[in-house]
């Protein structure tokens, strides 16, 4: 296929820049219609309505003429340069033989290429597994050297082959279905250890708060971690259970708690547990209504909070860490 070459300034050109928009489509199709035809540029008179299916065609090729951009010639008109910058008839036609020749010699190639794929597929074995004596002649364990006293010079069978017997044991395959694995049925010692295991991480001075909480309807997560438990522990020490399951309870009555940690700050500020020995009953929390903390107090009780579950860890632990 031939192509029309063009200036990257065509458009701009002082010839080109003032032409009708009809004389510029016929310019432009005049010379798409000699590269096609082969014409090197000539456009006759009964061909120009072919040329450019466009109104005035006969207009617009006199405004052609005018610019320059087209030659008249006896019975019709020539491009003006199309062959300074367009191949001839002659070379286009050698262009398309040569490429031709090119395509038939590239299927030819490739025919040849198929065929001898064809013969070597139907030459060629039809099972590479097979047992017969071909093989065993060609394998590299059958034709290898064989010297007095080698216990392989008796092997008179390929590598490759197997025996149904050697395999079952070697391989560990058998063709009965695999042995169920003997069942075990948990005592009840085991079934209470595996349910505490399910709660790993909590101690055992804070499980009988955990039962007495979860007794009482209150169930929430305990995402207390290492030394995280010693100021919980010292609440426990100090307040008792009992106030801190009563205080619980209300607190959960009241709004939604997913996590222990929530309690920790009332618990806090929970009274102690009287001496022992002085016969007075244990305290209980009373629940009076108080107003709500500003963000400032909420806050500053948020760090003397923290402050004494440090000074409650220190204790508990001794004074070291």
């Amino acid at each position: 296929m031939p192509w029309v070459r063009l200036d990257d300034r065509f458009p701009t050109h002082r010839k080109v820049a003032l032409l009708s928009d009809r004389a510029f489509r016929l310019y432009v199709s005049a010379l798409c219609w000699s590269s096609e035809n082969l014409t090197e540029g000539l456009i006759l008179d009964r061909e120009l309505t072919l040329v450019a299916r466009l109104r005035g065609a006969k207009t617009a090729a006199t405004e052609l003429e005018e610019a320059k951009l087209w030659d008249r010639v006896d019975g019709g008109w020539s491009i003006h340069d199309y062959l300074e910058y367009n191949p001839d008839r002659s070379r286009v036609q050698a262009d398309r033989a040569a490429n031709a020749a090119r395509q038939k010699a590239f299927r030819q190639r490739r025919a040849e290429r198929e065929a001898e794929a064809r013969n070597a597929s139907s030459n060629a074995p039809h099972n590479g597994v097979t047992g017969d004596q071909y093989d065993a002649e060609n394998d590299a364990s059958a034709t290898r050297t064989r010297h007095d006293g080698d216990t392989t010079a008796l092997r008179t069978d390929s590598e490759n082959r197997s025996s149904p017997q050697v395999d079952a044991f070697r391989n560990g395959v058998s063709n009965g279905p695999p042995s169920p694995p003997p069942s075990h049925t948990p005592s009840p010692t085991e079934k209470e250890q595996a349910s505490r295991t399910r709660e790993h991480g909590i101690p055992e001075q804070a499980r009988p708060l955990v039962d007495a909480l979860t007794a009482n309807g209150v169930i929430v997560r305990w995402p207390f971690h290492g030394n995280e438990w010693f100021p919980l522990l010292a609440l426990i020490s100090r307040t008792g259970i009992p106030a801190m399951v009563d205080h619980a309870t209300k607190v959960a009555a009241r709004t939604s708690v997913e996590s222990a940690k929530y309690f920790v700050p009332g618990w806090g500020e929970l009274p102690p547990l009287p001496p022992p020995g002085d016969g007075r009953p244990a305290l209980r929390t009373v629940d009076t209504p108080r107003p709500p903390l500003s963000p400032q107090a909420a806050r500053r009780n948020e760090s003397r909070n923290l402050l004494d579950n440090l000074a409650a860890q220190l204790r508990a632990t001794g004074g070291t860490q």
